[in-house]
């Protein structure tokens, strides 16, 4: 299952349908805002996960550590999606993610990622 969690619901919910055309077999999941995508991680574990880095409440990358906290034997594979460029710069190597994609998304660059997935 691919987990998209962006508190802009439009942008979620389109980055889920271009990636449903991408996996059309595989599950994928939006949840529009931090604490709203940790529960549906919790009640169903993510292959990978898609998050906005800026979010009120639970951000992107305090949502990250709570789903490797959670995962601790094999966490998804988590991606940070941003426009904030110095935010992305700024959290590089910090153990969050595994990849940093800025906004708007480059579909074909997170397609491959995902397409890596065992």
């Amino acid at each position: 299952m691919v987990l998209i969690v962006d508190d802009e619901a439009d942008a979620a919910d389109l980055l889920g349908v271009l990636l449903g055309l991408h996996f059309p077999r595989a599950a994928v999941r939006v949840a529009h805002g931090g604490q709203a995508g940790l529960d549906l991680a919790i009640r169903e574990r993510p292959d990978a996960a898609v998050l906005d880095l800026e979010m009120p409440g639970l951000d992107g990358e305090a949502l990250a550590f709570a789903l490797r906290a959670a995962y601790l034997d094999a966490a998804p594979l988590l991606i940070a999606l941003s426009g904030n460029v110095v935010r992305l710069a700024q959290i590089q190597g910090n153990g969050a993610f595994d990849h940093h994609f800025g906004k708007p998304a480059d579909v074909d660059g997170l397609v491959g990622v995902l397409r890596a997935l065992p």
